[in-house]
């Protein structure tokens, strides 16, 4: 069983990070860290499916898991992705338990699901194909992004669909759908997470959540709210901050 996929059923700790831009050094050093995951952001970077294979390929072999976190809910990108070498899927923007539902359905085989059968990279170009179909559906993650008051309105609905793995806070897009983007201390938005926690803490389900500025405070604040996949920051985010600080040093 991939890594995290174990952890999330065990409802463990993960840390992964978020890559949105496409080249193979980006990849290479976020995957030499100690991450366990990394997302290939394929709705807000600009990477194509191609790059993505690439990237999926360099993580793997780095001992890390592969995870995309796709444009929409959509079949053909879950299918494209899935046979590109995704490990995990985080999927954008599940409003209800009726598009959680073909979010699952289409991320597996049949009888449990509607996913293509074909050669692809992900079976080792049919090398590997059918020991990948008979182990895809219990090995891939599946991951339902929260990201919509909608959805938490709908959440206890949507947690009771059976065959994703974890939920996913999608924080800007939700603050966004609150009107309370500018302000994550809003408290309309800090009670939209705190419904979000306690309805998946009633139904044992397992919480994530993307933290797009980490530091050592937010990180443990997190970690004591209950949070178990935690995506810290973005490469680009990393870039920025970094020379931010570095330059802070020039007018000395």
């Amino acid at each position: 069983m991939n890594k995290l996929k174990k952890a999330l059923l065990n409802n463990e700790v993960t840390f992964g990070t978020w890559i949105q831009i496409g080249h193979r050094a980006v990849a290479e050093i976020l995957a030499r860290q100690d991450f366990d995951w990394i997302c290939v952001d394929l709705e807000h970077g600009v990477i194509d499916l191609e790059t993505t294979a690439e990237l999926f390929a360099i993580i793997e072999s780095l001992g890390k898991v592969p995870v995309a976190r796709i444009p929409l809910n959509d079949p053909i990108w879950i299918h494209r992705v899935l046979d590109a070498g995704a490990q995990g899927l985080i999927i954008p923007m599940i409003k209800n338990a009726l598009q959680a539902q073909s979010a699952v359905e289409e991320s597996k085989y049949p009888p449990f699901g509607s996913r293509g059968f074909g050669y692809s990279r992900a079976n080792g170009y049919g090398i590997n194909f059918h020991q990948y179909i008979k182990e895809a559906n219990n090995e891939i993650s599946i991951i339902l992004q929260i990201e919509h008051i909608d959805a938490i309105n709908e959440l206890d609905s949507i947690l009771k669909v059976d065959g994703f793995d974890a939920t996913f806070i999608g924080p800007l897009d939700l603050a966004g759908s609150m009107k309370t983007v500018d302000d994550l201390n809003n408290p309309t938005f800090l009670n939209a997470l705190e419904k979000y926690r306690s309805v998946s803490a009633k139904l044992s389900k397992t919480t994530g959540m993307h933290i797009v500025r980490p530091n050592g405070q937010n990180i443990a604040k997190t970690l004591s709210e209950g949070y178990k996949m935690i995506a810290l920051g973005l490469d680009t985010v990393f870039i920025e901050e970094k020379a931010k600080e570095l330059l802070k040093f020039s007018s000395c």
